[in-house]
């Protein structure tokens, strides 16, 4: 089983603590997973998290509301992945 299917998003954020925190707020709501950086992606933390794509608008809401800005939302596509939401 690949560890990103099409029904998941991933999340990018530039500095490790930022993806720890948003681990332990997400975790408390949604079914996440925090997994390494896809080899087709580019992060400087090296770790991203994984959540399923209905959840998209609570996901940025809640991680909005924490302050845990800029990210950046990654969908697999045909070759790779693509984005579908920046917010800073």
């Amino acid at each position: 089983m690949k560890m990103v299917q099409g029904h998941h998003l991933l999340v990018i954020f530039n500095s490790v603590h930022k993806v720890m925190l948003a681990e332990n707020q997400l975790k408390k709501c949604f079914d996440i997973l925090l997994i390494p950086v896809p080899r087709a992606l580019s992060a400087d933390c090296g770790m991203v998290l994984r959540f399923d794509r209905d959840d998209q608008q609570s996901v940025v809401e809640l991680l909005t509301e924490q302050g845990l800005t800029p990210f950046t939302l990654y969908a697999p596509a045909a070759e790779g992945f693509s984005v579908v939401g920046e917010f800073s």
